[in-house]
This record gives C-alpha cells, structure tokens and sequence, in this order.
C-alpha cells in the first residue's frame, strides 16, 4: 500500500543490528559492519569511488517487512545518486524491487531560494558549497510494504571530492502511519545546546561554545482506535524506549519543506496513552534528532 502524502510516517523498527552486511571494498580501519554502529560518528569508508567499490548487501536474519532504506552521516555529494533493490531470498535471485537511479539529495530549496542566472534556477538542486550546512540524510522509500530477506544498494559518487564515500548509521526500517494524522498544533524547533560564558567586563562580552543545534517535534495524536494505540504506539515506547532510532516525515512527499523536517531521531521521554471516551485512545509524542 503506497505512503498517503498528507499523513505523518513513523519508521522503525532499524533491522540492520540484526543484520549481515557484505560487499563493495572498504578501508580496513573503517570497515562496512560500522554502519551498525549507532554512533554516528563511527563511519565506514569505501576504497576509493569505483562503483564496484561503493555498494553493498544488507542481508536480514529472516523475512521482514521493508518499506525504507535511510544512511545518516554520509558526504556523498551533491551530485551522488542511489539504487536499491530488494530481494525476497536471501541469495538475491528473487528480485521483488529495483528502485532504479534516484538523487541522494532531494530538492532543498524553495522558490525564494534561488536567483535567475544560477546554474541550479530551474532544478533547484542544491550546491556542493551549501551541502556542509545540511543534515547529511539520504531517504529512499520503496513503491510497497514489501516481505524481503535482503537489500542491496548501489552508491555513485564519482565526483566526490574526498575520494571516497563515507557513511554513518544505516537505517533499514517498516513504517507505520496513523488512520487519522497529527492534530494541529505540531510544534517544530531546534535544541540548540550553544553555550555562552559571559565576562565579567563592562560590556559582558559573551564567549560561545557552540555546537551543532538539533532539530525537534512535538505532536498529539488524538484519534488512534485501539489497535493503534497498544499495537503501535505502545510497542514503539517498549521497543524503542527513549534511546532507539524513529525515521520521522511530517510527509512522504519530496519537498523542500518536508526534508528541512525529516530526521533521524529518539523520543525525549515517553507519555501515556489516554482513553478519553469511547473507542478513542490519545498520545503526545516529542522527538529528538540524532546526529
């Protein structure tokens, strides 16, 4: 059943601790198995950017439901495109999805954003000089909720200016959205963490010691039947705790809007599901980034 573009999508949970990673040629210190590592900061490296180098298989330890593949802190470029293909045996001779080549980089900017003359005025497409200042998060949904034992995925980036490919987290998760969207209300932010130490001069000079702010969501869902809310949400809370990882898209659809909101993140605590009134079950959940 395809995403409905105007609800939320939570996904989860990451199958790939469970997982065997193989394939394409990786530096010895930074090996592939470090993108089961959820310390973002721990990357695997490929040898160099031969496309025979930068893919690889993820190989799950049963059948599982699969509807997303999404790599947090990678430095594939601008230009870098992707490709997945989901196999339903673990032999990969059963192919049941060939996403074909897609932009790792979505559109990220609107319409006020560019100026006539650029080179990027008509597709939109972000610049390798801009790509520092954003959340390093490639998403790729696939067509269906599909039964699969393995994923493999196929990275092009020849024009990668470090010479190879580096990646963070690998996330490859089922997604779950509500019968009934988020209230309004939805409150989006950042925790920002910056620092100021102030002197004690007459004009108190501040000194910051500042870090990279998170982004973060705070939303209710007050129309869940029961089922969602004790076979969902109250799984997610047992499964996921307030340290487990949860693909958040205010909306599936590729925009500018929604990617500046889509994020990898932890919820900040865990709240209780209301019952109200009859056949209706209420949740308010606020969310995290990872980085």
């Amino acid at each position: 059943m395809a995403l409905d573009p105007k609800k939320i999508a939570l996904c989860w949970p990451n199958y790939i601790d469970t997982s065997v990673v193989s394939g394409g040629q990786w530096v010895d210190t930074l090996p592939l198995e470090h993108v089961q590592d959820d310390r973002t900061s721990v990357v695997a490296k490929t040898a160099s950017l031969d496309p025979a180098h930068t893919q690889f298989s993820i190989t799950t330890d049963r059948r599982r439901p699969l509807y997303v593949l999404a790599i947090l802190a990678h430095n594939l470029s601008a230009a870098a495109t992707v490709r997945t293909r989901v196999y339903r045996d673990a032999g990969q001779t059963d192919l049941i999805y060939d996403s074909g080549w897609a932009n790792v980089w979505p559109v990220v900017y609107g319409l006020d954003d560019v100026v006539w003359g650029n080179d990027n005025f008509w597709n939109r497409r972000l610049t390798e000089e801009d790509r520092t200042t954003y959340t390093p998060l490639m998403t790729q949904f696939f067509a269906d909720r599909l039964l699969g034992s393995s994923v493999h995925v196929e990275l092009l980036d020849t024009g990668n200016l470090e010479g190879a490919i580096t990646l963070g987290r690998v996330m490859l998760a089922d997604v779950w959205q509500p019968r009934y969207n988020l209230d309004y209300g939805v409150q989006d932010g950042y925790d920002s963490g910056t620092q100021i130490t102030r002197a004690g001069d007459a004009s108190r000079t501040g000194y910051a010691r500042r870090v990279t702010p998170k982004r973060t969501v705070s939303f209710q869902l007050s129309n869940l039947n029961e089922d969602e809310a004790f076979l969902r949400v109250h799984r997610l809370q047992r499964t996921q705790d307030v340290v487990g990882e949860i693909l958040y898209l205010y909306s599936p659809v590729p925009s500018a809007a929604n990617f500046a909101r889509t994020m990898i993140a932890q919820q900040t605590e865990l709240n209780g599901i209301t019952h109200p009134y009859l056949a209706n079950y209420e949740n308010a959940m606020s969310l995290l980034e990872i980085l």
